[in-house]
């Protein structure tokens, strides 16, 4: 059978009784025997496109956490251009590639079960099907090595993994986050229960053998669910956050809060967003979507003042520290969801200059939008890591009266179908 095109995601596209079927890690002609169970899956490739590599990974075909690893990654970097470019009905979008395209992530998370032995690995994408891994590609090596000693531990101290069909065990997962150059770690356990037999034992063992772990976090999530975090934490050791810097900015990571998991992805990213505004020093930036204050403390030195907006209250308790990190006594961090702080603001008739607004996956809402142009912000900033959504966003600001000046692309997460993009509004 011949595969007919690749879509976005890496998919292999065929038709198989007259519909449209996606099948991961297979390219364009390539002739290739397929099997269905679940899913079509590939069998074995009878005819190898030139395209093809070496996959590197032997959960590639499994796992569904990265789909190109089949490909070049300048083949990749085609596939993308492509893509963003039909999508926005233009040929001008560039993407910026990263010089690491592998083993860049500072952040990971292990589920964790009992596969023969307590194990540690991922859910296949879209299902609860768990994949037994020890090593990702993607993973900073640091970061990984360390995982893989924690598992010894719990396999040595005979702490059995959660089992999610009898509701019972203790550890559910484990998260790992690092700085840029990996001299501070933070590690989170994810516990079925408060208490975790032989603690003392596996804190003193992890860090004598890894002094780079600065602090230790019990997060207990006693629910049933597929939701990683519980709402509780507790520090066990260290102070419950790790210290990382962004473009000369020092910013505190806690466990819970979002941080970008590329750190050489976001610094071409902030700086890219920042220098496309046209800021000055008698300007007022809103930061939305703020997080723990990273774009805003970074672009506060280019303006007059800075309003971050954040829903998250762990959030903007981090990034009232961060700023005084920083010194940066220009920046006022207001709680709340931000079409809301917006609303208000445009009541009290606030002037703002620039926006910059940065939501999550499943994009803005008409609301936020609505406000943005009633305040006639004449600048707006949208970086987004979901193209579908950003282009449903963009027809809403055009609507409004903005016009689009500037669509580029950050290849934040290389290997994966993921992507950054940064757009420049205009207020007509």
């Amino acid at each position: 059978m011949k595969c007919l095109d690749n879509d976005f995601k890496g998919n292999g596209i065929f038709i198989i009784n007259d519909k449209k079927i996606f099948v991961p890690g297979i390219i364009k002609d390539e002739e290739v025997e397929l099997i269905k169970n679940k899913h079509y899956e590939l069998v074995k490739i009878i005819k190898p496109s030139i395209l093809r590599q070496n996959v590197i990974c032997p959960s590639f075909y499994h796992c569904g956490g990265c789909q190109y690893l089949h490909l070049s990654y300048d083949e990749e970097i085609n596939l993308k251009t492509k893509y963003v470019n039909n999508l926005f009905n233009t040929n001008n979008i560039k993407i910026t590639k990263m010089n690491n395209p592998l083993y860049y992530r500072n952040k990971i998370q292990y589920a964790v079960e009992n596969k023969k032995g307590l194990s540690t690995g991922f859910y296949k994408e879209g299902t609860h099907d768990f994949i037994k891994i020890n090593k990702c590609y993607l993973h900073n090596q640091i970061l990984d090595e360390i995982g893989m000693y924690l598992k010894s531990l719990l396999i040595k101290y005979k702490i059995p993994a959660y089992d999610s069909i009898k509701d019972s065990g203790i550890i559910k997962h484990i998260l790992l986050k690092g700085n840029k150059d990996m001299t501070e770690v933070l590690v989170t356990l994810v516990l079925n229960t408060y208490v975790l037999p032989k603690r003392k034992d596996i804190i003193k063992d992890l860090t004598n053998k890894f002094n780079n772990v600065k602090t230790i976090i019990e997060n207990y999530n006693l629910r049933k669910t597929s939701i990683i975090l519980g709402d509780e934490n507790k520090i066990i050791y260290g102070n419950g956050f790790i210290k990382d810097e962004i473009l000369n900015n020092k910013f505190l990571v806690g466990s819970d809060t979002f941080y970008q998991i590329n750190h050489e992805g976001v610094e071409i990213l902030y700086k890219k967003a920042i220098d496309t505004l046209n800021l000055n020093k008698n300007m007022t930036l809103i930061d939305a979507y703020s997080g723990v204050g990273t774009i805003g403390l970074i672009a506060s030195s280019k303006v007059k003042n800075v309003i971050s907006i954040e829903l998250n209250k762990n959030s903007i308790f981090i990034a009232r520290q961060n700023a005084k990190l920083n010194k940066v006594n220009n920046i006022n961090f207001i709680p709340g969801d931000a079409s809301k702080v917006i609303y208000d603001l445009a009541r009290q008739k606030v002037k703002i200059d620039a926006l910059i607004m940065d939501p999550p996956r499943t994009g803005s809402t008409k609301s936020f939008i609505k406000v943005v142009a009633d305040l006639k912000v004449k600048q707006v900033l949208y970086i987004s890591c979901e193209p579908e959504t950003l282009k449903r966003d963009l027809e809403e600001f055009k609507k409004l009266g903005y016009k689009i000046n500037n669509i580029e692309c950050v290849d934040m997460f290389p290997r994966t179908f993921n992507l950054e993009t940064i757009v420049l509004l205009t207020l007509k």
